[in-house]
């Protein structure tokens, strides 16, 4: 299941601004990291809470999706790019598109950077899925924003609903006798291709059913009815000033210039960049990860 689950779990108790609150920490960190070490610590910690809260195989799932295209970047970006002062290969012939290939280790570090910063914030936005009822969300945030708010739980459930979607006519397809899995290059796409085309055919259909639905309900027309009654209990406070507390701190790591880290024209050292208030920074993001675990532990 790509989609939201009740597990009555600790982070799906919690009020919604406070769940919203950690996803908006770990995408502005993955966003504005650049050393690839506290990338990793962050992305350790990312893991280690959706562990904790018993979510940790539908994050990999979201990993194994996205992987295949943060490896194309990885494989496409040392060819593309020819920034870099150490070359690590020099072509002697033309390749139509790419010219001459010129390979440097800064283009191969820059593009691993780049295809885990993707997969992290993949991850993240699974975890969205994971632990965030979208109805609570929905409701809260419709009561001041109300289109953003829908425009928001619909984008929410695009993906999930697509890979719902993708599953549903491959199996039809093999039911069918379809010869999806054909090997070679050019019958994969052709059917893949095939696929795609019902997607959007079947995702289309379901915007109109969805338009008349919400028509028929008088959707936008009287005042919202409210189903849930949310309020901040202690522990949606001490989340929200954590993740104010590590955004404070990670927007002055960034402003003193602690986080820099150049990849070109030559790509500095990692472990050379790296500094205290980094790490600090990086162990500041385990701190929700152990709360979750003290209430696991703790039945207070």
């Amino acid at each position: 299941m790509l989609t939201y689950k009740k597990r009555d779990t600790f982070l799906q108790r919690l009020h919604p601004v406070s769940g919203i609150s950690l996803i908006v920490l770990y995408i502005a960190a993955f966003l504005t990291i650049d050393n690839p070490l506290y990338l990793m610590g962050v992305f350790l910690s990312l893991l280690l809470l959706s562990y904790f809260d018993g979510c940790l195989n539908e994050i990999l799932k979201y990993g194994e999706i996205i992987f295949p295209f943060a490896f194309l970047i990885m494989i496409l970006n040392p060819l593309l790019v020819k920034n870099g002062s150490t070359v690590i290969y020099n072509g002697h012939f033309n390749i139509p598109v790419l010219g001459r290939v010129r390979i440097t280790s800064e283009a191969v570090l820059y593009g691993i950077v780049i295809g885990l910063r993707m997969v992290c914030v993949v991850m993240v936005c699974g975890f969205f899925n994971m632990v965030i009822n979208p109805d609570r969300t929905f409701t809260f945030f419709s009561k001041f924003m109300k289109k953003s708010a829908l425009l928001m739980s619909m984008t929410i459930r695009l993906f999930p609903q697509i890979m719902k979607s993708y599953r549903s006519v491959v199996e039809a397809e093999k039911l069918r006798g379809g010869e999806i899995l054909n090997k070679g290059i050019k019958n994969k796409v052709k059917n893949y291709g095939n696929i795609v085309n019902i997607l959007f055919i079947s995702s289309l259909e379901d915007s109109g059913d969805m338009a008349e639905s919400m028509y028929s309900r008088g959707y936008g027309i009287g005042k919202r009815s409210t189903y849930f009654n949310e309020k901040m209990g202690f522990w949606d406070f001490v989340y929200v000033f954590v993740c104010i507390g590590i955004f404070a701190y990670m927007g002055i790591i960034n402003s003193e210039g602690l986080n820099t880290m150049n990849y070109y024209p030559k790509c500095d050292n990692p472990f050379k960049t790296a500094n205290i208030y980094g790490y600090v920074m990086v162990l500041l993001f385990f701190i929700p990860a152990f709360i979750n675990w003290g209430f696991k532990k703790w039945k207070y």
